[in-house]
Formats: C-alpha cells, sequence, structure tokens
C-alpha cells in the first residue's frame, strides 16, 4: 500500500470519528432543547439569551464526556492499529459503537423525561429502589400510565432516523475532504495529535486542571434549567455513585468524617444520645391511637388558596377541628423510606431498609417496641401486599404484634397492581380494631397511586374533566395534573372522611393522626414554589386535641415523641431521634436533604446550590453554602451509623449483612 493511500485511509477514518463527535453533540443539543421544551412551563425565571446560552455552554461540556466514552476504543484502535493497515477492524469497530450510541442514547434520554415527568430530576439513587420494588405492579404501573407503546414507538422511530442520518451525512466526506486539501511534511501526525489533545477535553469536559463535575450544573438562577445541563449518561453515574456512598457497607460515613464524628458523639451508645424522659401525661390515656400515612399526599391541598376545588373537603374539616402543623417535612421521598422512619424512628439517611433487611439488631427506637412498653397493642394496616419492599417482614422484625393487607381485604384492587382500594383497607381496619383493648394502630393507604384506576364516576367524583372546575380556581390550574389523577386525590380524602365519621363513633375517646408518606410529585400546575413541592402535613384530631394551626417545624421522625410526651407517665424513658412537637422552642425539623429552621425551609441537593423559602412571604432564594447543612448533615451522620453500623459508638458491631 503506498504512502498516499495509507494517508487516505487514515484521514478518512479519521473524519469519521470526528463525525462521529459532532452527531453526538448535536444529538444531546437537540434532546436538551426538546426537554426544556417539554416542561417549559417549569421556568420560574425571566431568562435571557446569555444565561440560556450558559446553559447550552455547560450541557455542552457535559455531553461532551458521554460522546467521548462511545468514541474511546474506536479512536485508541485507530492509533494503534493504522500503521498495520488494520483499517477492516476499526471501520468495524467504529460503526458498532455509532450503533450503541445510537440505541443507548435514545434510551436513555426517553427514559429521562419519563423520569423527570415523575420525579422532578434527571436519575438520582432513588431510582434503584425500583430493584426492591413490587416487580408486578411496577409493571402494571408502567403499562397502564406510562405510554409504553408510545415511548417504544418513539424510540424506535429515533433510532431508524439516528442510523440514517449517520449513514447519509457520513457518505458525504465534507470534513475528510477539507483535510485532504491541508498537506504538508507529517500533517496526519498532527491532525492525531490535535485531535488527541481535542479527546482528552472531551473526556474531560475541561481544557482546565479540573474536569467538568457536578458542582458546574448550578449557574442558572432557574433550578429547572440547572437540571436539564447534566447529560442522562452523567446523571446516571452520579445516582449510581449516590447510591453506592450511601449503602456502602465500609467505615466512611457519608456525612462526616470520622474525627469529627466522634467528636461530635462521644458517648458508649447511640441510644445513649436517643435517651429521653416523658414529662408527664397531658391527657387522658387514649384507647386506640390512629396513625394514618397517606400515599403521596403532600401539603398544597389543604393550603386555603386551593379549598375551592374541593378535593380535601375532609381532611381539611379534620384539620380547622384537630391541630394542624403545617411546617412539616416527610422524612423521605419514597413510600418505603418515610415509612420506614416513622416504624423505626431513624430518619431515612438515603438507605433502604427493605435493602438493609432483618440483619443486625432492631432499632430500640422502634415505634412498636415503645408503644407495647405503654400497654398498647400494635396493629398494621396496609393496602398493599406484604412483598412488597419487604414490608411484612420488617414491621414483624421491628415488633408489630399484628398485620392486616391487602390480601385479608380481598386481594387487589379491581383494575390495579398495588393493592385495595383505600375504603376497603378502612374495613379491614374497623373489622379488625378491638375497642376494648388499648391499641397502636398504623394505617398505610395506596389508592393515590398510578396507575389510578379507582371507578371516579360510581364513587361520586363530581368533575367530568378539568373544564368543570370552578371558575375562580381554573387560574391555578394549566394541565400538570389530569383528571384522573386529581380524581383519585379525592378519593382518598372521601375514603379518609368516611373511616373517621365511623371511627370515632364505634372508638370513642380514640385519638387519629395523619400524615403523608412523601410529597406526590404532582401539582396543581407547573410551578410549584419549594415549600409546596416538599411538604406533608401532620394533623392529630381526637379527644383533648386542641384547635389549633401550628407553625412549629417538625418531621416524621417527630410523630413517636410527640405521642410519648402525651400519654407516657412521667418518667417513662425512651428512645428518640426527634421530639415532641409540643416542646417549647422547638425550632428546626430535618429530614432527608432538606430542613425547617424556624420560618425558613431549606434543600440541600447533592453537588447543586441550597435552595431556600422564607415560610411567611414564601420569596425563594438560593445560597452558595450555609452552615445549617452541617446541623443537617450531624442528624444524617447519627442516623447512617445507627443504620449500617449498629448501636455501639466505641466498638461498631460488624456490618450488617445485605
Amino acid at each position: 500500500m503506498t504512502i498516499e493511500l495509507k494517508r487516505k485511509k487514515f484521514l478518512k477514518e479519521l473524519s469519521n470519528l470526528i463525525f462521529f463527535w459532532f452527531f453526538g453533540v448535536a444529538f444531546f443539543t437537540v434532546f436538551r432543547l426538546v426537554f426544556i421544551a417539554l416542561f417549559r412551563q417549569k421556568i420560574q425565571h425571566e431568562i435571557g439569551f446569555g444565561e440560556m446560552l450558559e446553559v447550552l455552554l455547560m450541557g455542552f461540556r457535559f455531553d461532551c464526556t458521554a460522546v467521548a466514552y462511545f468514541l474511546l476504543l474506536p479512536f485508541l484502535l485507530l492509533l494503534l492499529l493504522a500503521p498495520f493497515n488494520q483499517y477492516r477492524i476499526i471501520e468495524i469497530t467504529r460503526k458498532v459503537h455509532q450503533v450503541l450510541f445510537i440505541i443507548l442514547s435514545t434510551l436513555i434520554c426517553v427514559v429521562t423525561i419519563n423520569y423527570f415527568q415523575e420525579y422532578g430530576d434527571q436519575f438520582n439513587h432513588f431510582l434503584f429502589l425500583a430493584l426492591y420494588d413490587d416487580q408486578k405492579a411496577v409493571f402494571n404501573t408502567i403499562i397502564e400510565y406510562y405510554h409504553p407503546f408510545l415511548n417504544s414507538f418513539i424510540i424506535i422511530i429515533s433510532v431508524i432516523v439516528g442510523l440514517f442520518l449517520f449513514r447519509y451525512l457520513e457518505n458525504k466526506k465534507t470534513i475528510y475532504q477539507v483535510f485532504k486539501k491541508i498537506r504538508f511534511k507529517r500533517s496526519k501526525y498532527v491532525f492525531a495529535l490535535l485531535v488527541l489533545i481535542l479527546f482528552v477535553f472531551g473526556i474531560r469536559g475541561s481544557f482546565s486542571s479540573i474536569p467538568v463535575l457536578r458542582e458546574y450544573s448550578g449557574i442558572s438562577t432557574d433550578n429547572f434549567l440547572n437540571k436539564t445541563i447534566i447529560n442522562p449518561f452523567r446523571s446516571l453515574k452520579y445516582a449510581i455513585k449516590d447510591f453506592n456512598r450511601l449503602n456502602a457497607l465500609g467505615d466512611k460515613n457519608p456525612y462526616m468524617d470520622d474525627n469529627a464524628f466522634k467528636a461530635a458523639f462521644p458517648q458508649e451508645k447511640v441510644t445513649d444520645v436517643l435517651r429521653k424522659t416523658a414529662q408527664g401525661p397531658t391527657m387522658e390515656k387514649p384507647k386506640q391511637v390512629f396513625l394514618i400515612v397517606m400515599e403521596s399526599y403532600d401539603s398544597w391541598p389543604l393550603m386555603d388558596k386551593y379549598q375551592g376545588f374541593h378535593f380535601a373537603d375532609n381532611l381539611y374539616s379534620i384539620a380547622k377541628n384537630g391541630t394542624h402543623f403545617n411546617h412539616f417535612l416527610a422524612a423521605g421521598n419514597t413510600t418505603i423510606d418515610s415509612f420506614g422512619a416513622i416504624m423505626t424512628n431513624v430518619p431515612n439517611c438515603g438507605i433502604n431498609l427493605s435493602h438493609i433487611g432483618t440483619s443486625g439488631q432492631p432499632f430500640e427506637t422502634s415505634i412498636f417496641t415503645q408503644f407495647k412498653k405503654l400497654g398498647y397493642e400494635t396493629n398494621f394496616y396496609y393496602g398493599g401486599y406484604l412483598s412488597w419492599e419487604n414490608i411484612g417482614d420488617l414491621s414483624k422484625y421491628y415488633g408489630v404484634d399484628r398485620i392486616y393487607s391487602g390480601v385479608d381485604g380481598g386481594g387487589q384492587t379491581d383494575t390495579g397492581g398495588w393493592g385495595i382500594e383505600d375504603e376497603k383497607l378502612f374495613n379491614l381496619v374497623m373489622k379488625h380494631t378491638d375497642k376494648n383493648k388499648y391499641s397502636l394502630n398504623i394505617i398505610l393507604t395506596t389508592s393515590y397511586h398510578a396507575p389510578y384506576t379507582v371507578d371516579l364516576e360510581a364513587k361520586g367524583f363530581p368533575y367530568k374533566s378539568t373544564d368543570d372546575f370552578p371558575p375562580a380556581m381554573k387560574k391555578y390550574f394549566d394541565g400538570a395534573m389530569n383528571i384522573k389523577e386529581l380524581g383519585h386525590l379525592w378519593y382518598g380524602d372521601k375514603a379518609l372522611g368516611d373511616f373517621v365519621k365511623k371511627a370515632e363513633k364505634e372508638y370513642a375517646g380514640s385519638i387519629f393522626n395523619f400524615t403523608g408518606d412523601h410529597f406526590g410529585r404532582k401539582f396543581i400546575n407547573s410551578k410549584p414554589n419549594l415549600y409546596e413541592k416538599s411538604s406533608v402535613a401532620y394533623i392529630m384530631y381526637g379527644k383533648s386535641i386542641p384547635k389549633s394551626l401550628n407553625a412549629t417545624p417538625g418531621t416524621h421522625i417527630d410523630i413517636m415523641p410527640t405521642l410519648i410526651e402525651m400519654i407516657a407517665p412521667k418518667g417513662f424513658e425512651y428512645y428518640s431521634f426527634g421530639e415532641s412537637m409540643f416542646t417549647k422552642n422547638k425550632n428546626e425539623g430535618i429530614a432527608f436533604d432538606k430542613m425547617i429552621e424556624g420560618n425558613d425551609l431549606y434543600y440541600f441537593p447533592k453537588g447543586s446550590n441550597i435552595e431556600k423559602i422564607d415560610l411567611t412571604s414564601f420569596k425563594e432564594t438560593n445560597l452558595k453554602q450555609s452552615s445549617l447543612e452541617l446541623k443537617h448533615n450531624k442528624l444524617m451522620a447519627l442516623a447512617w451509623y445507627y443504620t449500617m453500623k449498629g448501636n455501639n459508638l466505641k466498638e461498631p458491631q460488624k456490618p450488617v449483612k445485605k
């Protein structure tokens, strides 16, 4: 083979790799623009051309790193095998990677859009909770609610168009023609060196000594636009990293270094830090305590300005006749995270309890264990199946006496996959709660959940379509939720209201507690503020419960100590990460990646600016840092230690087995 022919083959293949790079970056740029267009209603600030350009340029840097990994092997083979004229191997390798790029990139972009639609974020470590979820229910939900056929059609068309463009534009050889005209001694080596330099920039996303990092994604004043910057592949990589960081069985605490942790907690045991003594009862001991944990029930349906929709008339009335804590946060962002914190009283620190299982020693902070010491039988009523997240075995492990599930209520709902309808669940409660026994009854509902299969018309939902909304309320609605979702919100409230009316007659002297398991990830319009997309309510109702709107900050770990301090005899010893909501001067509530101090709510996203909202004016600001994050991390560090290493602070137990 002549030198000229070798040069020609080398430049052609180099040109194809450069075209591959341009194509990949253009692909992700188009995706980002489509992403922004689809969710444009979430943009909450006026964005000028300059700021939008900064967003796209920073996104370009992240895209370069993703594309570079697909180019890595073909480029190395070109450098290594070209001297031996092995261009067939080089070409096949490149084309295989091009096909992989088209297929994998299309898949991950479509999945990202669907994930964002549900969770309001690109991939995060909660993605991996599906590994422990009810696989059949997840599959049914995807089939019935997330338009799998439409998504499949989009994927197939995108792959076909992508492969066609690769073949059509690659044959144009435009880049090769430019290289061909540039001739000087050893020009092909100069081209290869330049491309190598650009490749190094691409895989690092930077010409400086510091590669592009997640921390660089917070460049816009608009939080939604910041969420579009990181490439989906990088987002998935960070999700895996965060999941492994929080769930690792090694010695490294992800929230505090070892020296700082030992200085902060010099006690012998974690329970020494958590030990509390009841101050004496503030009410007559109630015969039954009901704690209803409502699926996806956040605070916004209870806000005064949304009452004209009549989605939450029953719980709103109950709140008006009881104590409504409205500065309240869920322990986590998923059902198992929050329920686990309510059950164990250990703050969710990003670790899935079903992932840990029943290894090691049960937490001495368990609500079931401590209420049994007060003479209560403990019951758990769940509308789904006990195999979900291993919730049945976990509840038994942490001391519950009796469990009833959707199976006891007749099996699955008429058309859905997550469990029985809420009214059937509440019928179970009425049937199996003995009015002659002291009992703690925790109830976990399921109906307000995709795929939303309750027959709303049969239940009496007053709206046929969103056009039927009261005229005064239409200003709050922009189509962010559909009529089926809103109807299931209404249905959950109806079932709950019917239950309370029956139960307060049947169980005289009982008290009722209501909270959401997590914020619902759905809102009446596309622009919820930080409070509206974070808060859940905590409501107490019943005998001796005062009528009050209480702005004391709190989270799910404060429910158990609130109840214990109300009913336990003076001197009763118990363990709790939280404190009573009626504690004088209580000024903070700490949850996973969020906290409220006074009238300010903070969100601490990994690698991004801290978000803050004033709960009196609802003015939102972004902060580079806050000393409160250290306070948040201190509690999370102790929770992580107790979860992963056990109770002994001086000589840790062996890590629990997964």
